[in-house]
């Protein structure tokens, strides 16, 4: 079993412009070409490396000048295969200094954090090295006070949902005029993704960063309740993250050796859903819905818990099915229903398709995100 997940898994970095065209990307600037440095924190397999990569394919396409700063990460060769300059944030004072003089001569009109910590830290010394304006993207519910402290000293926070807006204005105290809700844009393909059948052996998978509070345990849970109904299957955890010891220990601690896999997912997204049938995405919160909307996008039949407003939506709208948090029965009986009756599965994942189409294009991303970054490059120089 663990043979044929590797081959459904294989890891391919991507030509840049795979799977574009103009009518996705929109490839006409709304404004003048600007330089961004774009700063992220590890570009490993996370929603801000994501979104990142979105962001600066699109904007490049669009004729902007981008270089970034980051903390290293597998995904580091995908980004620089998009033809831009990629520095690793150093640890030394003299080696920061030199960087600070390439970064200098680049003349950046803003400097944007695609999200996490780390990108937050490095944002704000570089904002003031540079004397130049920086924007946070906010993914998720920030937690602690040094992030909170940090996001309020940014000229601009975008976030991807009201949710975080709220969350920012009412816990954080950050002012609202200062935030842009600019909500994920999506590419779907005119071709190749199709309602996903359940044929052969189904996979059943979840995505993303293995990290406590993630409620991955409940993943692990329901997969040993579904493995004692009818018919074979495989379970799959794709993500890398510092918990993945302890899930491992969980996941033998039940007996699923050999029946659950892990692996460290392909750099291309397109490998990530085509690897599973099923998607179950498992957290507290719905959280940003990235991962959720780029399965939908690729016709994956998926099951979410969690709450927040594009979930809400989603489940009122029958594209996926909602399971309340913290219930690996409930998940696993979703799971049974969705693998007993797979008209009801494709009927889901072709609404899901239609939905991230018509409501997270790309091009809407990317035009709001130009029109921020002129508003506040023009601020900055008035």
């Amino acid at each position: 079993m663990d043979l044929l997940l590797v081959e459904r898994v294989s890891v391919v970095y991507p030509d840049p412009c795979r799977g574009t065209s103009p009518g996705s990307w929109d490839l006409q600037s709304q404004g003048e070409a600007m330089r961004l440095l774009v700063v992220s924190g590890r570009l490993d397999w996370s929603v801000p490396t994501t979104y990142a990569l979105s962001m600066v394919r699109g904007l490049l396409q669009r004729g902007h000048e981008i270089q970034m700063v980051c903390r290293g990460g597998v995904f580091m060769p995908l980004f620089r295969s998009l033809g831009i300059e990629v520095y690793e944030n150093p640890s030394s004072w003299l080696a920061r200094r030199k960087l600070q003089g390439f970064l200098q001569e680049f003349d950046p009109h803003l400097i944007h954090a695609t999200g996490g910590p780390g990108s937050l830290r490095i944002s704000n010394r570089l904002s003031a090295a540079l004397d130049t304006p920086f924007v946070h993207t906010v993914h998720s519910w920030l937690r602690s006070e040094r992030s909170a402290r940090s996001t309020r000293s940014a000229a601009a926070v975008v976030v991807v949902n009201q949710d975080l807006r709220e969350h920012l204005v009412n816990e954080l105290g950050i002012v609202k005029d200062r935030i842009r809700v600019i909500p994920y844009g999506i590419e779907v393909a005119d071709t190749d993704h199709e309602p996903k059948g359940f044929s052969g052996i189904p996979v059943i998978g979840t995505v993303g960063r293995l990290e406590k509070g993630r409620r991955l345990d409940d993943f692990i849970e329901a997969a040993a309740i579904l493995r004692k109904t009818s018919g074979d299957k495989i379970f799959t955890i794709l993500g890398e993250g510092p918990d993945e010891t302890r899930l491992r220990g969980f996941s033998k601690s039940l007996d699923m050796d050999g029946v659950l896999t892990f692996a460290a997912p392909p750099a291309d997204p397109d490998s990530v859903y085509r690897a599973v049938d099923l998607l179950m995405l498992v957290s507290d919160w719905g959280g940003s819905g990235l991962h959720l909307l780029e399965g939908l996008a690729r016709g994956v039949p998926t099951i979410a818990t969690g709450g927040g407003e594009i979930l809400s939506l989603l489940g009122e709208e029958g594209i996926c099915t909602l399971v309340k948090p913290g219930d690996p029965e409930a998940l696993a009986e979703a799971g049974r229903e969705l693998l007993a009756d797979p008209e009801k599965a494709q009927r889901q994942a072709s609404k899901g398709i239609e939905h991230v189409r018509e409501h997270f294009p790309m091009r809407t991303m990317l035009d709001k995100l130009e029109a921020l970054h002129e508003n506040l490059s023009t601020q900055s120089t008035s």
